[in-house]
This record gives structure tokens, sequence and C-alpha cells, in this order.
């Protein structure tokens, strides 16, 4: 009997209301010391000897065996025994291959001595470094998001392409030839492009952090999932995310709502609504992206470079932060990012 189902078998056993062990039916031996081949068990038989019942589950060479003297336990004995043969069967035809392997890996559910045991049978090198990137299409039509990507996706040979569901698609990115994670953004934004081109289909990616075992992947997988999550709501325009690039938004994620409503409400309130209407923060988004330049940001918003100051000088006689000083200018993003998990808390003061 192998690992996992060991486990599923002592999770049915854990359930039921007599306490059932289980014997091995070619080696373990009856309280008298006879062998319990001696017993001529038949498949949905149970037979009592010594004041134990005992029943055998012929294609795992197991025996179960209880108390005779506990209520119901010849029934009890019996729903095991067709238990445990139903979870034998369920396995029984299903050749595990490697994208299964990793598959299992990714989403948690094989760890440990099983996924050692299982990376060796199917020789998948325990370490190397790799970097997990999530493909996700959202409308596929007819065609699930694999059929779409396998075609067009450029595989190396240590790569690995993984049809996770319909909708996701998973690469595990050797990462020898990568030199810097710009190298996979644009790998990334390569593959967009060609399957918008090919397909009119559009994909949001994720990427996470590299790790170096293959049980480390299930992180990676996990951040790339992330990732996508923590970008989707604070950066709406964008299509890629980088987990490693995403660490003040990943940080505002975790705080508690309320907080994040409150702080909110300091800056973004009734006081100042009429000051920051849509043009005012147009302009201060533009500012922030080219990076407190005043020529550049004028430039951009093709007014004069004197309008932007005065807009500036405005949001600093009302709030008190001049955005042309980085550290108010860090203050009021954050206190802005904020209403993008704030939901509707933010106090109207």
């Amino acid at each position: 009997m192998n690992k996992r189902l060991q486990e599923q078998v002592d999770n049915v056993l854990n359930r039921l209301s007599v306490p059932i062990t289980i014997l091995d039916a070619d080696s373990d031996r009856l309280p008298d010391g006879m062998p319990l081949s001696t017993l001529r068990l038949t498949e949905g038989e149970a037979r009592a000897m010594l004041g134990s019942l005992y029943m055998a589950v012929p294609s795992l060479h197991i025996v179960l065996t209880c108390a005779e003297q506990q209520p119901g336990a010849r029934d009890v004995l019996q729903l095991a025994t067709m238990l445990i043969a139903a979870l034998d069967h369920s396995g029984e035809n299903r050749t595990e291959s490697s994208s299964d392997v990793y598959c299992r890996a990714l989403r948690g559910d094989l760890m440990g001595s099983e996924l050692e045991a299982l990376s060796h049978e199917h020789q998948l090198p325990q370490e190397m470094d790799r970097t997990v990137m999530l493909f996700h299409i959202v409308q596929t039509e007819n065609e699930c998001a694999y059929d779409l990507l396998r075609d067009i996706t450029p595989v190396q040979d240590k790569d690995v392409l993984l049809n996770m569901d319909r909708h996701t698609v998973v690469l595990i990115k050797e990462m020898t030839d990568v030199e810097t994670i710009d190298d996979l953004h644009q790998f990334a934004q390569a593959l967009q492009e060609t399957l918008m081109g090919e397909t009119a289909h559009q994909m949001t990616v994720g990427i996470g952090k590299m790790r170096r075992t293959i049980d480390e992947l299930r992180d990676s997988y996990n951040e790339a999932r992330r990732a996508i999550e923590v970008g989707r709501i604070f950066k709406p325009e964008e299509s890629i995310y980088i987990y490693s690039r995403l660490i003040l938004e990943r940080f505002l994620m975790e705080l508690p709502q309320d907080i994040s409503a409150y702080y909110h409400g300091l800056l973004f309130n009734r006081k100042n609504q009429r000051l920051f209407n849509e043009e005012m923060l147009y302009t201060i988004e533009m500012f922030f992206k080219k990076d407190l330049n005043l020529s550049d940001t004028a430039r951009q918003l093709y007014i004069h470079r004197n309008t932007l100051v005065y807009r500036l000088d405005k949001v600093q006689r009302q709030t008190g932060l001049d955005l042309r000083s980085f550290d108010d200018a860090i203050t009021f993003k954050i206190l802005m990012e904020l209403k993008k998990v704030s939901g509707d808390k933010a106090p109207r003061k």
C-alpha cells in the first residue's frame, strides 16, 4: 500500500465508531500464533475467532479486524472493507506521469518523502534553479488554456509546461540562461503578443521567486498566484505581475480593512473632496510616474510648468504635504493606495 493510499485508509478508519486494526495477510498472525491464512477468509465474509472479527481486502493483501463485542462491529467492519476496496480501485488504473507529480507538488498535495520518492521514480531534478510562471486566460471558449499555449510557448529542455486547470497553465522555467527578472518579463510579454496575434486571447501572467529544490516550487507557484491577486487590485492596467516587485502592495494587502480605511480617510475625506477631483488625481499620478520630475510631467500633461507647480502648491496648502518632497510623496502614495483595500469603510469627515 503506497503512502497516499495509506493516509486515505487511515482517514476512513479514524471516522468509524469501532476501532479497527489492519493486519498484513502474508506476515501477521492470529493471537494464538497461527497464520491468518488458517481463517480461509473469502472476500466480503467476516469470520469470528477468539473474540475478534476478521475480514479480508484481497486486492491489498490486508485483513481488517475488530473486537467482536463492539456494538455493530460486523456492519462497521464490512463498511470499512468496502470503502478501502473502493479507494484502492479508484487508483489502480491510474498511471502517474511526471506532469502529474509536478502538478500535485505545486498544489501541495505531494510533499516530503512521497514527493522525493516519486521525483526519483520519474527522474525529476531534485535541485535546480527554477521559477514558476503562471499564465491565466479567462475567456477560453471551446479550448482550454493549455491547448492555446502548448504550441506557441518556447520551452527549453529543462522547462516544464503544465496544465493546471481549464484557465491556468504553469511554466516551470529553468533559470540557467536567465540573467534578471526583466528577462522573464520580456518572455511573458512576447508570449502575450504571440497569443493575441494568433488567437486574439488576452492573458494575465504571475511570476514567483526563484527556488532551488523541487519541494520549494510550491512556494514559487503560490507567489505567482499571489502576484496576480495583488497586482489586479493595485495595478489593473498591467497584465504581468512579478511577486518580488509588489512588496508595498503585498504589505498593504495584509493590513486590516478598518485600519486601511482609517488612514485613507485622514487625507481623502469630505474636507478634501473638491481638491482631489479627477484632474488633480491624474496630475499627481503622472507626477509620481515621472519620478517627481516637474518638466517631464508638464510635458506629458501638455500644461505649463507653472500650472503644475500651482496644483502642487494647492495640495501643500490644504494638506500640508509637499509632493515634491520624497517623504511626503511616499506618504501620499500609501494613503492613496489604501483606497484599493479599504472597501467602503473609509470615513467621511
